[in-house]
């Protein structure tokens, strides 16, 4: 792990004969990967004392079931494996973490032992949700959001692990998985399993309520800030358990994902990057907090919408969803002159709560005109198909990209913060007709 300019991490691989790669130990006298197991060549083979009655035990006791379940083949060679496996990795990681000459104690060799052990035996597991902030920088080192969320600097060992993680697939380009410094981290979760088999697969697919809590939080970093910025993987981090170890780092789960803003690919990670402040993460905090105590599914589904608006790759269609996230919040089901509703109920939020930098009738001319350019892109002509392999990037809509961003931003937060105009007609009896108290 190196620093690039740009404050960003940056991680190569050590191949086996590099000086600064870990040593693999255990390896040198017994094969501990599954290449080591198939290969005819193989260093000698040391048995450790009582290994066979160990996984006789496991075979034949209920403590031993996860390790069995699922397997339909070779169960009493590959329990074996595995029991070796277990034994050798806790040798490895006590020799990383108090190196090779450090004597053998049970102050330190028994919580690595224990933690194998919760992880084979228990069917319920703890684990803690961490999703690194690409490319964005944070003036602070903790800030708490929740009393189970919060952000952090991410440490070098969490870093190190987290590099591990394969990206083929995924879409996401590794220098910008790499380009992050802080998390978003969530305490509270769980996993249940029947074998020790599915705990990898489960935590290697980003399931819809992690999905749903990473979009939470990012939608109200979004609306508080309005940087770009987004996610490239998830990771799971287990508490107190382990079915495995690599040398010293912790062991994590996760998978790696594409949700950030198109340009982050084209080096993003050499430029300096988005930066939130301090005094700017006391209104991520708001409202974050605000979105985790609302219950409007059309506010969860328009803040999809503005994630969606500031990380597609095609313009067009995060102009519509900047529109549709509008109309989630202010429409009604009356599709009746649809924008110009939509001007008047923005328009008046504005009045109320948009302070000095943003007057009712900006907004409404804002909302017109995002309005006009959605026609365009669905009514327009289609763009005129060429062979040119090389062409000049299509900017046509960034500016209306960022009108209906900020716009959905604003309508957002309003709502957030003011939840009992979540209902279009409350915002026409009150703030347009004028049956409400005034602010």
């Amino acid at each position: 792990m190196s620093q690039l300019d740009s404050g960003f991490p940056s991680f190569r691989k050590a191949g086996p004969y590099d000086d600064k790669s870990p040593r693999n130990y255990v390896g040198a006298v017994r094969p501990n990967t599954l290449a080591g197991l198939l290969t005819d060549h193989q260093p000698p083979k040391e048995d450790f004392p009582h290994g066979s009655k160990l996984a006789d035990f496991l075979l034949s006791h209920g403590i031993g079931d996860r390790l069995r379940r699922g397997l339909s083949i070779a169960i009493d060679e590959i329990t074996g494996a595995r029991v070796e496996r277990l034994v050798g990795d806790a040798v490895e990681r006590y020799l990383h973490i108090y190196g090779v000459d450090a004597a053998i104690s049970a102050e330190r060799r028994d919580p690595l032992i224990s933690q194998l052990i919760n992880g084979t035996i228990y069917r319920s597991l703890e684990l803690t949700l961490i999703v690194p902030i690409a490319m964005t920088h944070f003036e602070i080192g903790h800030f708490s959001l929740t009393p189970s969320s919060y952000i952090t600097r991410l440490p070098k060992s969490i870093q190190l692990a987290r590099a591990r993680m394969n990206t083929i697939g995924s879409g996401a380009e590794s220098m910008v998985v790499g380009a992050a410094t802080h998390a978003f981290v969530q305490n509270g979760w769980g996993l249940e399993v029947d074998s020790v088999d599915e705990i990898s697969l489960s935590l290697s697919r980003a399931s819809e309520s992690a999905r749903d809590a990473t979009d939470s939080f990012f939608g109200a970093l979004r609306i508080a800030t309005g940087v770009r910025t987004g996610y490239s993987q998830i990771v799971w981090l287990p508490r107190k358990w382990a079915v495995g170890y690599f040398c010293d780092l912790p062991p994590i789960y996760g998978t790696a994902l594409r949700q950030y803003p198109n340009e982050f690919d084209e080096y993003g990670w050499v430029r300096e990057g988005a930066g939130v402040s301090t005094s700017a993460l006391h209104d991520v905090r708001r409202v974050y907090r605000a979105v985790l105590d609302n219950k409007s599914e059309a506010v969860r589904l328009a803040l999809k919408r503005l994630n969606g608006c500031l990380t597609r790759s095609d313009i067009a269609d995060a102009i519509l969803d900047g529109t549709i996230g509008l109309e989630l919040l202010l429409g009604d089901d009356q599709n009746q002159s649809l924008s110009y509703k939509l001007r008047l109920r923005a328009g008046a939020l504005a009045r109320r709560y948009g302070g000095k930098d943003r007057s009712a009738r900006d907004v409404a001319i804002q909302v017109k005109r995002v309005y006009e350019r959605r026609s365009a892109i669905v009514h327009g002509k289609r763009k005129k198909d060429t062979r040119k392999v090389s062409e000049p990037v299509d900017t046509r809509f960034d500016e209306d990209r960022r009108t209906a961003s900020d716009l959905l931003r604003f309508v957002l937060d309003t709502l957030l913060t003011h939840p009992e105009y979540q209902s279009p007609s409350k915002i026409d009896e009150d703030l347009l007709l004028g049956g409400g108290a005034q602010a």
